[in-house]
Order: structure tokens, then sequence, then C-alpha cells
């Protein structure tokens, strides 16, 4: 009887620790990955607004002044910018906080705490596309 107790004590007193330590780790993901999804819906749809606002207002502008026959010319660049990238800046902008979110659901739970998490990823302020919905 204190053989099978003293084995059951011992086995306790190893397997605990054990069990004790995984759990942490799974509450620490866990936390993290729960709060990359609130800091990503929260911080990503802030982010995604500017720069879908910024990049759609560079589409919109370069869009218009090619429909007006020169993209590079100075004119069609100022009413490109006046017209059609007010448009784009609109379009890009509400597209862009929406796209924020996504990506703060999307990357928050896969990949917390990344660049694309927050919509930030790429090498410029304007190297985002706020419609590339998936």
């Amino acid at each position: 009887m204190k053989k099978n107790l003293l084995l059951v004590l011992l086995a306790v007193s190893f397997l605990f620790p054990l069990s004790i330590t995984s759990a942490k780790a799974e509450a620490k993901d866990f936390f993290k990955q729960t709060t990359g999804v609130v800091l990503g819906v929260g911080v990503g749809p802030a982010i995604g607004g500017l720069r879908g606002l910024l990049k759609g207002w560079l589409w919109g502008k370069d869009a218009t002044a090619e429909a007006l026959g020169n993209k590079d010319g100075v004119p069609h660049q100022v009413i490109g910018f006046a017209t059609g990238g007010v448009v784009g800046a609109a379009a890009g902008g509400v597209s862009g906080v929406l796209m924020g979110a996504y990506d703060g659901i999307k990357y928050g739970w896969d990949k917390p705490w990344t660049p694309e998490n927050f919509s930030w990823a790429g090498s410029g302020l304007t190297d985002y596309d706020p419609f590339k919905w998936e």
C-alpha cells in the first residue's frame, strides 16, 4: 500500500510541473493571439484607412490623367488630383478601413504583433492595396 502511494506521489510530482508548464505556454499563446486580434481590429482600420486614402488618391489621379490623354502632363495631373483623386481617396479610405479590420482579424490570430496584423506591411506608405480582397 505504501509502495503504491509512493509511486502515485512520485508520478504526480513529476507530471504536475509538466502540465503547468504546458498550460502556461498555451495561455501565453492564447493571450498573444487574442490581443493581436483586438489591437489589430482597433489599430488596423486607422492605418489601413490612411494608407487606403493615399493610395486611392494616387490611383484616382493617375486614372483620370490617363483618361484625359496624357498621364504625365501637368494639367492632366492637376485635374486628376482635384477630381479623380478625391473620388479615389474616398473609395480607398473606406476600403482601407474595412481592409484594416479584416487584416486585424485574419493576421491577428495567425501572426499576431506583425506588420500585417496592423495593415503596415510593405516597404512604403503607399505600398498598400486597399482593394485586394482575397
